[in-house]
């Protein structure tokens, strides 16, 4: 897959993150562990360890200029986090709120420096 399609597949995912966690807090309950949360983050870990192969090349070989390593880092860290926070009504919403705004922003420059440098690496 691309690294745009993926890119804008993980964004997909910050906004899902934002749905699930007001749904949980309305519905007042809490998920099971090993039938949704276990295996939807580790769906998640899958496209994030190829997105991140991808872009890391990318970025090596396109230097985008709004766009760094430590970036990538960052994002993948609190996506890890968030993704499994979504599901519980005990998260902090505003730290939980930020966590997924900063990372979706971060794919959001990603994505727009790929429309402006291209994803290929040639």
């Amino acid at each position: 897959m691309s690294l745009l399609k993926l890119s804008n597949q993980l964004m997909k995912e910050c906004d899902e993150c934002i749905s699930r966690f007001h749904l949980y807090r309305e519905l007042d309950k809490e998920p099971d562990f090993f039938t949704d949360v276990k295996p939807h983050a580790y769906r998640i870990d899958e496209i994030c360890l190829e997105w991140e192969q991808l872009v890391r090349k990318w970025i090596q070989v396109k230097r985008p200029k709004y766009v760094h390593p430590s970036q990538i880092d960052s994002l993948l860290e609190s996506m890890k986090q968030f993704i499994v926070q979504s599901y519980y009504k005990g998260t902090s919403k505003k730290r939980f709120l930020s966590s997924v705004h900063s990372s979706k922003y971060t794919l959001e420059t990603i994505v727009q420096a790929i429309k402006e440098v291209g994803d290929e690496y040639a």
